[in-house]
């Protein structure tokens, strides 16, 4: 894994850590496609990173949308709810 993609991940991992320490329900990252594969057809690894990370924590993907940027770079805007055993 490279230091931009370790980053990432350490970044939205303190974030979903942060967000449960603070008892929030619900975690709503955004999450950009790195611009070099954003034009891309496949797997777009920082994201797998990024949801490993928020997974660690606790957090269970609830729902998963993709919109553009307005630059035609697609963004992630996910939602993470508790996980049932954390309750």
């Amino acid at each position: 894994m490279g230091w931009m993609k370790d980053a990432k991940a350490g970044s939205m991992a303190a974030d979903a850590q942060a967000a449960w320490d603070e008892g929030s329900r619900y975690f709503t990252p955004m999450m950009s496609a790195p611009a070099f594969e954003s034009s891309a057809s496949g797997r777009i690894k920082d994201w797998e990173l990024m949801l490993d990370a928020i997974g660690s924590v606790g957090w269970q993907l609830q729902h998963w949308a993709v919109a553009s940027d307005g630059k035609g770079c697609p963004q992630a805007l996910p939602v993470f709810v508790r996980s049932q055993s954390a309750e």
